[in-house]
């Protein structure tokens, strides 16, 4: 059960080609594999890896395998079961559901008897609960509720499932399924990306599902907030919960953190009010006093969201910030009983697993320093290893054991395709900008790259803007790299990983420091000897678009552009888009500071200064950055006569999701700055 996060990622999916026959070609002779520089086929063919649950006993971990089906032009989730001890006499990955059937949000029950998931299967119009037996077996239906079941958690006794659900949609009249209903909606924030128009059924609540019975009792109401997050508490009788409200205009950008009996009826007690934080995680304390949660910022800045670790105590409402933690960005918080907590540290460049102690402060740092950990679970057993799924700059993702800084890897999903591929090689630099301040990022080298050799070079930015580029798999810099072009990955300002005031500086000043920052990393590559200054490109998603269009209305020496989900434009996108809490708490109402909704509408109204040659993106349903944000920036460069493109994807969201389209992708931004360094 988590929150939406905003403006981040490309959306690539990392979906692998079923049927992928897993055998590197090898050399003459039967000698090493032999290798080639990443292409679009394989791109598409690696697997990505989610969901990872431990068993409560440490011994096992589920997971899901995402996977591109090519034939069919879309993407298929399974379950898989890995014993942590492998490749110490244990098994080997287990496949425990079929592709067919999609599956996600698998858990096991504590009494380690089964494994719950979410499925739609047959008739289904929405997921619904499945089980399968842990020691095999097909799997069973267990829930027939009529809402969107979008999480669920298993109570301590194994016997009810505690549901985070939607109401199902107003059904059109029996004598004409074909007429559609007219949309209602009563809310301030009535946009959500994937979802569309916000209307009283889209609001998640809490029920209860009895397993003896089938019985599902709403324990939560759901009128004008969604539930985000739940947990029971160790005793079963409690459950504790955060509600985002997203306009409380007595403390706004809060979570309402909450409390009510497991039963009908029961009326909920709010603890505390604490400021929202994306991925959050509620983990109870031994004996039900205290909960242990993450923490954001202030209201003007919360869309900056640099995620604390905080605990609040049940019986005063007292929330205590963990010190040490205070300019640290901490993720992914797993409960390893003894009170400790594990997390994942997103710091400059690398994502680190850690356990931190909320009494003391203390944080001890773990893994290898190499492979950034983008998931873990764990059990409250002490001696038994953590798993997680990490990668690195050239190590696909794989489910490994966290054993103190030892990694041992326990799942092949990517390991022959990863043979197959010569990839680029990855480093760090630092560059000054005009204003002083100092910015980090990657340098992925060309295919072949040769010293003192300049090349073409791609400046490609990052989404988010509270994210950051690290020393993860990234296919998008690797594909570049392969055309023998640089790729330069800039943690511009606004980025996580640096700290607080590093991540919040660029709070209502959209544009101005990150293009600094790019304008710097850039000057670098130049100064050292590798990036061509007559052969430079840029580009990026999301937030990496809205920078393009910042960057490319003030600099023309870029010979093409592509801007991905941007936007040139702010006043087109209030009441269009999903950000109406960010513009009244950052920005305040256009009518309240024109001024600066003006200046941060600089690449449209300037649009006559774009000599660059740019390639505008989007999904056409995406309600994160709806794709008019690059219809206007088109249609301004058509009438100036500056060489441009505008693509739109049927029915894709923020992300991309069909493989078609992904490939579509991959080869139209190629395509296009080959075209104009020609």
């Amino acid at each position: 059960m988590a929150i939406r996060a905003w403006r981040r990622g490309i959306g690539l999916g990392l979906a692998g080609c079923v049927g992928l026959s897993g055998l590197p070609a090898m050399a003459e002779g039967g000698a090493a594999p032999v290798k080639h520089a990443i292409t679009v086929d394989d791109v598409l063919a690696m697997r990505s890896l989610s969901g990872l649950t431990c068993a409560p006993d440490g011994r096992q971990a589920v997971y899901v395998v995402n996977e591109a089906d090519m034939k069919a032009d879309k993407r298929r989730k399974a379950l898989w079961l890995v014993d942590i001890a492998a490749g110490k006499g244990g098994t080997a990955p287990l496949q425990l559901t079929s592709g067919e059937d999609s599956a996600s949000a698998p858990a096991f029950s504590p009494d380690g008897r089964t494994i719950a998931f979410l499925s739609k299967r047959g008739k289904d119009k929405q997921a619904q609960v499945w089980l399968l037996d842990r020691r095999g077996g097909e799997a069973s239906k267990l829930t027939d509720v009529k809402g969107s079941i979008a999480d669920f958690r298993w109570s301590p006794d194994s016997k009810s499932l505690l549901l985070l659900i939607t109401d199902p949609a107003p059904e059109p009249p029996k004598d004409d399924p074909e007429r559609p209903l007219p949309v209602v909606v009563d809310d301030v924030k009535f946009k959500e990306d994937g979802t569309g128009f916000i209307t009283a059924t889209d609001h998640a609540h809490l029920a209860l599902f009895d397993l003896a019975t089938k019985a599902e009792t709403r324990l939560t109401a759901s009128d004008s907030f969604d539930v985000t997050t739940a947990e029971w508490s160790p005793d079963g009788k409690t459950i504790a919960y955060l509600a985002n409200h997203a306009l409380d205009s007595a403390a706004p950008a809060t979570q309402w953190l909450t409390v009510v009996e497991a039963k009908p009826g029961a009326l909920p007690r709010l603890v505390a009010k604490v400021p929202s934080a994306s991925g959050q995680s509620l983990i109870w304390s031994a004996d039900g006093t205290k909960i242990t949660h993450l923490i954001g910022n202030e209201a003007k800045l919360n869309q900056y969201n640099q995620p604390h670790l905080a605990q609040t105590d049940v019986a005063s409402g007292q929330t205590r910030t963990v010190a040490s933690t205070g300019d640290i960005y901490v993720q992914r918080l797993v409960d390893l009983g003894g009170g400790r907590v594990g997390a994942i540290l997103a710091e400059d460049r690398r994502e680190v697993p850690a356990v931190i102690d909320p009494a003391s402060g203390a944080i001890q740092r773990l893994g290898d320093g190499k492979l950034a950990v983008a998931d873990q679970c764990a059990s409250k057993d002490p001696k038994a290893p953590r798993a997680v799924i990490a990668s690195g700059d050239a190590v696909m993702p794989e489910v490994y054991a966290l054993e103190g800084t030892a990694m041992r890897a326990l799942t092949a999903h990517n390991r022959a395709l990863n043979s197959m591929i010569a990839w680029s090689p990855v480093r760090d630099f630092a560059a000054k900008t005009t204003d002083g301040s100092e910015v980090h990022g990657l340098l992925t080298l060309p295919a072949g790259y040769v010293e003192g050799q300049r090349y073409p070079t791609v400046l490609w930015i990052h989404g988010g803007p509270t994210a950051q580029d690290s020393h993860e798999i990234d296919p998008f810099r690797q594909w570049f790299a392969a055309q023998s072009y640089a790729v330069l990955a800039v943690n511009y300002r606004g980025s996580s990983g640096r700290g607080d005031v590093y991540g919040t500086t660029i709070a209502a000043d959209w544009g101005n420091k990150e293009v600094l920052d790019l304008h710097a990393a850039t000057d670098w590559a130049v100064a050292q000897g590798v990036a061509d200054p007559a052969r430079l490109m840029v580009g990026g998603w999301s937030y990496g678009g809205i920078l393009t269009d910042f960057l490319i209305v003030r600099d023309n020496r870029f010979k093409a552009a592509f801007s991905g989900a941007g936007e040139g434009n702010i006043f087109a996108l209030f009441g269009v888009d999903q950000y109406v809490q960010q513009y009244a708490q950052e920005l305040g109402g256009p009518w309240q500071d024109t001024a600066l909704w003006l200046r941060l509408s600089e690449p449209l109204l300037h649009a006559d200064r774009i000599k660059t040659p740019t390639m505008f993106m989007g999904g056409i349903a995406d309600d994160n950055v709806p794709l008019i944000g690059g219809q206007q920036l088109y249609q301004a460069l058509k009438i100036t006569g500056v060489p441009t493109r505008l693509i739109g994807y049927p029915d894709e969201n923020h992300g991309i999701a069909r493989p078609s389209f992904q490939r579509d992708r991959l080869e139209r931004i190629v395509d296009w700055y080959k075209q104009h360094l020609k």
